[in-house]
C-alpha cells in the first residue's frame, strides 16, 4: 500500500492527474479516503466546502465512497459549520474594542442596530452569514477570504444610503486593520477543524440528511 500511495502522489505532483474542478472534489475525497492518502483527503475535503453537499451534487460519485467515508465527510462539514456559526455569533455579541470604532454610527441608528457597538449594516452582514452557515449541506460554506469584499460592499451601500460620515472616517482610519482581524479570526476558527480527526471520532451510526 505504501508503494501505491507514493506512486499516486508522484503522479499528482508531476501533473499526471489534474486537480479536481468544482464538485469533482467529492470524488477526489472518496478516492483519497479509500486509498489512505491522508494529505490529499484533507485537501479535497476542504475543497468540498465550496459546494453544496447534496445527493444531486454527489450523483454517481456516491459509488466511490467506501465504509464510513461519507459519514466522515458529513461530520467534518458539520464541525466546520459549527465553528463558523460560533465565530459569527461572537461577532454579534461582542463588546470588545475591535468593534468600538463603529460606535458613533451604532448610536446614531439605534433603532436599526443589534447592540450599541455594531451599526445595522455590519450587524446585518454578520447575521446574514450566520443564517446561511446553519444550512450546512444545501449551500456552500463561507470562505474567510470573502469577508473583506463583502464588508466593503456592505459599507459602500451604507454610505450611499445614509452619507454616513462617522463610518467613512472609521473605515479610512481603521478599516484595513478591522478587515484583517475579521479574516484572521475566521481563518483561525476554521483552521482548527481538522479532517484527520475522522479516524479518532466515535460518531455512532450514520445519520446524514443531505438537503
Amino acid at each position: 500500500m505504501t508503494s501505491v500511495q507514493s506512486f499516486i502522489r508522484d503522479e499528482v505532483n508531476r501533473g499526471a492527474f489534474p486537480a479536481p474542478k468544482d464538485a469533482e472534489a467529492f470524488n477526489a475525497y472518496a478516492i483519497a479516503s479509500g486509498s489512505g492518502l491522508i494529505p490529499e483527503m484533507e485537501n479535497a475535503a476542504r475543497q468540498t466546502l465550496d459546494h453544496p453537499m447534496t445527493f444531486e451534487i454527489l450523483g454517481e460519485g456516491l459509488r466511490l465512497f467506501d465504509g464510513w467515508a461519507l459519514r466522515d465527510l458529513a461530520n467534518f462539514r458539520r464541525r466546520y459549520r459549527d465553528h463558523l456559526v460560533s465565530c459569527f455569533e461572537s461577532f454579534l455579541k461582542t463588546n470588545e474594542s475591535l468593534f468600538t470604532i463603529w460606535t458613533p454610527c451604532a448610536l446614531y441608528l439605534t433603532s436599526y442596530t443589534y447592540h450599541p457597538f455594531l451599526p445595522s449594516w455590519l450587524a446585518e452582514l454578520f447575521q446574514q452569514h450566520l443564517n446561511k452557515s446553519r444550512k450546512a449541506f444545501s449551500r456552500p460554506l463561507f470562505n474567510p477570504r470573502n469577508i473583506r469584499g463583502e464588508y466593503l460592499l456592505a459599507l459602500k451601500n451604507h454610505l450611499k444610503s445614509y452619507n454616513c460620515d462617522s463610518c467613512s472616517i472609521s473605515h479610512s482610519l481603521d478599516g484595513e486593520a478591522f478587515c484583517k482581524e475579521l479574516e484572521d479570526r475566521l481563518a483561525q476558527a476554521l483552521s482548527e477543524v481538522c479532517t484527520t480527526s475522522f479516524f479518532w471520532e466515535n460518531c455512532g451510526s450514520l445519520n446524514i440528511r443531505l438537503t
